[in-house]
């Protein structure tokens, strides 16, 4: 149906037996590569990475060294929550700083239970010091042991790594761990922090709510949580863009459900105005939250142009995705993905290909071909749903427009793109679009189809998206 890619490793339909499903394929394609690695020594390396493991960079020491002496210098506050912001502000900005400097060695995850460990072992030589700095390193601790998120235990590549890699350790292990073992060590020295510690972490008390602009492609989950079966504490809400990969562009703590909503609806710009939050099904919930929800090997895959604020909260969205959804429903969910394939997309294809040959007198050859390449790159299949389907934002129309030309022959990808505003139309009509939303969105797929692939002068590098990580749609 699609034409044929450029690259001979993208091929024109998804491999026998690997998934259409980005994460779940990174998931299969991880299990394949990590049994070739610890059969083959020249592998191994890339076994262990793939199981988790990273050897510490040589600049780790020095980086968790600022963070204690951060910490070390801040009053913390004794609500939890607030506790929770300080530790995410103190270590998601010094986690911004070394990502935008190019550093190698760069491992969230293994850095981050390497920080816990330092934390532990401070807070410990502290106490037998008499130093007094205990108090803000506790607290430093208990923040960790707050956000860090769980890791995979569950899924064949995690039991395999295991069995093979047992020196590996779980960031979110390690963070319980060291907590434990301090508040034993200060309550068998009768030190008292005055920090409660919630030894389960926040849990959610409601229902959560949802809302989408009026594209249907940008997304604001919201939820209520408190500590210890509280009443409600706060929200947290997570920002959502769908106009690729599910991917969570921004998220944080909130005083209410309406307070989420004005900061997203501010973010989102006009196609938000007039949104309200409503209550979403389970389904949808995990759906959304998919990829906080991964574990595998390229779920601490990074863009690069995230905001620091995005960063402070990289650890603690998907923890508390983790408590929203948990991780057998979010296993279940990955799992019908997978076996559904992303849906069978051949009847849309067929609409619209009566569509439009009911607009044109003379239906160009290679328009089935055309148009099934649109829809290979046309968004996440994620969600259930006709509008999510048929969602075509201006941002979602350049992504898929820069998809096409960085992914196919020229031929191939200037037949699409003359398409696109073709297609555009068609998903406006099918999404009910109307007013400047629609024209936005014709006027994006006409620039679009106007900057067509030339194979000598392309450049995908110039192509890339210069807009803001978190943009207005």
């Amino acid at each position: 149906m699609a034409s044929k890619k450029r690259r001979s490793g993208r091929g024109k339909g998804p491999r026998q037996g690997i998934s259409g499903n980005p994460q779940r394929r990174a998931e299969q394609l991880a299990q394949r590569e990590f049994r070739a690695g610890i059969q083959n020594s020249p592998l191994r390396d890339l076994a262990y990475s793939l199981a988790g493991g990273a050897e510490p960079a040589p600049w780790w020491r020095e980086s968790h060294q600022r963070i204690l002496a951060a910490a070390r210098a801040l009053t913390w506050p004794s609500r939890l929550v607030d506790l929770e912001t300080q530790a995410c502000q103190i270590v998601g900005d010094e986690f911004y700083e070394r990502l935008n400097s190019q550093q190698t060695g760069f491992h969230p995850s293994q850095w981050l239970r390497a920080l816990a460990e330092e934390a532990g072992a401070a807070l410990r030589a502290s106490v037998a010091d008499g130093t007094g700095d205990w108090r803000q390193l506790w607290a430093l601790l208990c923040g960790l042991a707050l956000t860090v998120p769980p890791g995979d235990t569950e899924s064949e590549t995690a039991k395999l790594a295991h069995a093979h890699f047992p020196d590996i350790k779980d960031p979110y292990a390690t963070a319980l761990t060291e907590a434990g073992q301090a508040a034993k060590l200060l309550a068998d020295r009768g030190l008292d922090s005055g920090l409660g510690r919630a030894a389960n972490g926040s849990r959610p008390t409601g229902d959560p709510l949802i809302t989408c602009d009026a594209y249907g492609s940008r997304f604001l989950l919201a939820a209520p949580f408190g500590y210890d079966g509280e009443e409600p504490d706060h929200w947290y809400a997570w920002d959502i863009d769908s106009c690729w990969i599910l991917n969570e562009v921004g998220a944080g703590v909130f005083g209410s459900a309406q307070d989420a909503l004005a900061e997203w609806q501010h973010a989102v710009g006009p196609a938000a105005t007039g949104t309200a939050l409503s209550p979403g099904a389970p389904e949808t919930t995990a759906r959304l939250l998919e990829s906080c929800l991964q574990t595998g090997p390229l779920s601490d895959t990074l863009e690069g142009s995230e905001s620091r604020e995005l960063i402070r909260e990289y650890y603690r969205l998907r923890r508390r995705a983790h408590d929203l959804v948990g991780s057998a429903a979010a296993m279940a969910v990955s799992a019908a993905e997978a076996s559904s394939g992303g849906g069978d997309l051949g009847p849309v294809h067929e609409a619209f290909l009566d569509w439009h040959a009911a607009r044109h007198d003379d239906v160009a050859p290679d328009t089935a071909d055309a148009a099934g390449t649109i829809l290979q790159e046309w968004g996440p299949r994620a969600l259930p749903g006709e509008r999510s389907l048929y969602a075509c934002s201006p941002h979602r129309i350049e992504m898929t427009a820069r998809l096409i030309r960085d992914g196919y022959f020229p031929d191939d990808a200037n037949a699409a793109l003359r398409l696109l505003p073709e297609w555009t139309q068609w998903c406006i009509g099918q999404n009910g679009l109307t007013g400047d939303f629609a024209a936005r969105s014709r006027a994006a797929a006409l620039t679009e189809a106007a900057a067509l692939v030339d194979e000598e002068t392309y450049d995908p590098a110039a192509d890339r998206d210069e807009a803001p990580f978190r943009r207005q749609e």
